[in-house]
């Protein structure tokens, strides 16, 4: 009877174990489903952050080389300086970066509309022109492993950011501008911040103060 007993343990024992195996099979397996579904998610939203923040890079060193350059130029020969002023006022890191975006395509302008550059950006381009190239240098590798996990082809997109990373022309800083939207329009998923927010908002007059001057 003692052995009988010990054997009915073991055996409800067992059982319970089997059962405590098996829930902690279908946890993992559920788990292992949820990081599946998610994982397309947390792939594009790693990949959008880390091109932000080379983007931004850009645009807070072209700025910072334009600020203190300012005041050995003359007043007619650059950018108002109250625009780099209320840059230090804005909050928000979107909000930022569409004002910082907004003063680095005034900054270029002359480029832009084929203009003889003035002072300013003369002295900036050299600087700017390194500063795009190794944009495009660095963020090549985050699209790429992004592309492999996601298991999409882009040749041509991985092909123009390799030949951008070594570009020399002017046309640099207007392609660097149009990343973002170039960007979205091959991958839509990887949707940047807003940059030309700033930009809307004075189109449609919701932005007022000195930006009203553009």
């Amino acid at each position: 009877m003692a052995r009988s007993g010990r054997s009915s343990r073991f055996l409800i024992g067992g059982s319970t174990c089997c059962w405590v195996l098996l829930g902690l099979i279908c946890l993992a397996l559920a788990d292992s489903a949820q990081v599946k579904e998610r994982s397309p998610t947390i792939l594009a939203g790693d990949t959008i952050q880390a091109v932000e923040r080379l983007f931004n890079q850009v645009l807070y060193s072209t700025i910072e080389d334009a600020r203190q350059r300012l005041p050995a130029l003359p007043a007619n020969e650059t950018i108002d300086r109250q625009y780099f002023e209320e840059l230090d006022l804005v909050a928000g890191n979107e909000d930022y970066y569409s004002t910082a975006f907004y003063i680095f395509a005034w900054i270029n302008s002359d480029l832009m509309y084929h203009k003889t550059p003035d002072k300013l950006l003369v002295e900036v381009l050299p600087g700017e022109k390194i500063a795009i190239r190794r944009f495009f240098a660095k963020v090549k590798p985050h699209l790429t492993k992004y592309l492999r996990l996601s298991r999409q082809d882009r040749a041509e997109l991985v092909s123009n950011v390799t030949q951008l990373a070594t570009e020399t022309e002017d046309g640099l800083i207007t392609t660097f501008l149009e990343f973002p939207q170039n960007l979205k329009s091959q991958l839509p998923e990887l949707q940047l911040m807003d940059y030309t927010k700033l930009a809307q908002a004075l189109v449609q007059g919701v932005a007022s103060g000195i930006w009203t001057k553009a």
